[in-house]
């Protein structure tokens, strides 16, 4: 185990945001190495199956057409792993991905790699690129056995490799009586242990870059990560987003009495609104004043309206019991009708919560 782990409280670094690949939105590397320390959610012995896809020739495409052409080659490869597989799908390096399949029979994997495998080869030429574009080799773990760490390291390292440049689709079944050297086994199982402890060492460290340390909720830079993910995940998806933008109304006051009374009121806040939220739903502090945003995924202006009406009810309630009773005023803005990428959203958002608040407060508004 990496030297000063023991010192990381695990059991408080949960938050998803470190474990997802910010380009793609897919898990990532520390993600896949907790799944397979945790036998893949202890999976009660289904039918389990690994595909790993990888993109091929990335370095000579992003040298040719330039990175963001490969990066949005890579967002796609993501999108469409995740949608034909309906797994949870990991990004562990570059150009390579693996999608959990968990569940169905292994027969049921296989066909829904080969549809993968179709639809990303097919696909290619409207990235103008020649086929393949993808390499996919699909384990096939046994039933009624735990999923070893070694052997999963192991065959994704030494059996996701092609022989020729022809062959690019192929059928492993892993045979888990195979045993590894003792010092290969500890290699492997120490290597993986060393990722999952950088992840959370990681995540202790920067976690303090990306929290608000007043409220506990994320802050704005990843707010951002966040709301630029969750477009891009809408735009692919064809379905609606919204951003609730929330700003206390005249908690100066608060501040005149102490900077403390003033640090309370916006943990106050936070809680209050956080109780409102959906589990998807994500809450955090906007800049460093009186404002949060609330980014609603899978939710149309009349939907985030109505919750925009609820949050500013549910703080009029609550602050009846506080030093002050306050209230909030909300702009909603939603995504595709009021912007089409993170500026325009968050610019007409600003919009109408400047309009909740030159008619009067305690009001939310929304475009319609």
């Amino acid at each position: 185990m990496a030297a000063g782990s023991d010192a990381v409280n695990r059991a408080e670094l949960q938050n998803p945001f470190f474990r997802t690949d910010l380009l793609t939105g897919c898990s990532n590397l520390v993600g896949f190495s907790e799944a397979i320390d945790n036998d893949f959610g202890n999976r009660s012995r289904q039918p389990l199956s690994l595909v790993a896809v990888d993109a091929c020739n990335l370095k000579e495409i992003n040298k040719v057409k330039g990175r963001a052409f490969g990066d949005s080659l890579l967002r796609w490869f993501g999108f469409a792993i995740k949608d034909i597989t309906r797994s949870n799908v990991y990004r562990i390096t570059g150009d390579d991905f693996v999608a959990v399949m968990i569940g169905e029979t292994h027969e049921m994997h296989a066909q829904k790699a080969r549809q993968l495998y179709k639809q990303l080869n097919e696909n290619a030429k409207q990235f103008g690129l020649n086929s393949p574009i993808a390499r996919l080799s699909v384990f096939h773990f046994p039933l009624n056995q735990p999923s070893d760490a070694t052997m999963v390291w192991k065959y994704l390292n030494e059996k996701h490799n092609f022989s020729s440049s022809s062959e690019s689709f192929k059928i492993i079944h892993i045979d888990e009586t195979l045993k590894l050297s003792y010092d290969t086994a500890q290699a492997i199982v120490l290597m993986s242990k060393r990722i999952t402890d950088l992840g959370y060492m990681l995540e202790n460290t920067f976690g303090l870059a990306y929290t608000d340390p007043i409220s506990g909720s994320p802050n704005m830079i990843a707010i951002q990560h966040k709301l630029d993910l969750a477009l891009r995940e809408a735009a692919q998806q064809d379905r609606p987003l919204s951003v609730c933008l929330v700003d206390g109304d005249d908690l100066r006051r608060y501040n005149s009495v102490g900077y403390a009374a003033g640090d309370d009121i916006i943990r106050k806040l936070n809680a209050t609104l956080a109780a409102v939220l959906r589990p998807e739903d994500f809450l955090g502090r906007w800049r460093m004043g009186d404002e949060f945003i609330v980014i609603l995924p899978d939710t149309n202006s009349r939907q985030a309206s109505a919750i925009g009406e609820r949050l500013r009810a549910a703080v009029e309630r609550a602050s009846q019991r506080w030093l002050y009773p306050t209230t909030i005023s909300v702009g909603v803005a939603s995504f595709p009708a009021h912007g089409q990428n993170t500026m325009e959203l968050l610019l007409k958002a600003e919009q109408f919560l400047k309009s909740a608040k030159e008619a009067g407060k305690n009001k939310v508004v929304t475009g319609g």
